[in-house]
């Protein structure tokens, strides 16, 4: 099965306006996580898919591979999905453009997933939440699962809630993390569905496969990934790569 990954990378960000470019340890971001992509062993093929003449010049200065698509499109899966059409390939990755540290091994095991299930459709990733106060962030997008690794419910609203007032650890509680295995075939199907009520309500696009009864299956990393969203976040992966040499 040919796998490609697919990196949305969208030059107007709201909060930090040319993300994609901004310099992390003396090149742009973009290029970071092209060179995570390009970590995963199961993958052929790695794409940026963005709406900006400088992402592709820098991305294919560096010598990888950038397709432009337009600017009108909604969301970073329509951006993925308006290339992955004119693909040939079987399972397409979605991984966010502000994603330098995604945990490689566990896409990995994402794709195998897929490989050998035919049944599975879509995969993400999980990272165990330990602590209140992620717990209660609503800026982190908490994911509950159930005892076969299938999401029950994404949601920013700290979610199980306990009752008693007392937070717990609780296995399959996880902080979701930016990326989506997909079955290609899938894909395509699930960007002609129209959003759902939950996804509105949320601002979660993944709510529209749950919506529709389709399982979105949870693999679980112990590596946390953080994106960047602000100045702030920038400095610290800067940080935390220097510290990784």
């Amino acid at each position: 099965m040919e796998v490609v990954v697919i990196i949305p990378a969208r030059y107007g960000s709201t909060r930090l306006p040319g993300k994609p470019l901004l310099s992390l340890a003396g090149r742009p971001l973009i290029l970071h996580v092209v060179d995570r992509a390009k970590e995963i062993k199961s993958v052929n093929r790695v794409l940026v898919a963005t709406d900006d003449d400088r992402i592709l010049e820098a991305v294919m200065d560096y010598g990888g591979e950038a397709v432009m698509t337009p600017t009108e499109l909604a969301s970073g899966s329509d951006r993925v999905g308006w290339v992955a059409r004119n693909l040939s390939c079987e399972i397409v990755v979605n991984l966010q453009g502000d994603e330098p540290l995604i945990d490689t091994l566990a896409i990995d095991r994402a794709i195998s997933v897929l490989k050998n299930d035919k049944r599975q459709m879509v995969a993400t990733l999980g990272y165990p939440i330990k602590k209140e106060n992620l717990w209660k962030n609503v800026n982190v997008v908490k994911v509950i699962a159930d005892e076969n690794y299938q999401a029950i419910y994404f949601s920013r609203q700290p979610i199980p809630y306990f009752r008693d007032g007392k937070f717990k650890i609780l296995p399959r509680l996880y902080q979701h993390l930016g990326v989506y295995i997909f079955r290609r075939s899938f894909l395509m199907e699930y960007l002609d569905w129209k959003p759902s009520i939950f996804e509105q309500a949320e601002k979660l696009e993944q709510l529209r496969i749950l919506d529709r009864g389709y399982n979105i299956n949870i693999i679980e990393t112990d590596i946390p990934s953080f994106g960047v969203d602000t100045s702030e976040d920038l400095l610290r992966i800067e940080q935390m790569l220097k510290q990784k040499g």
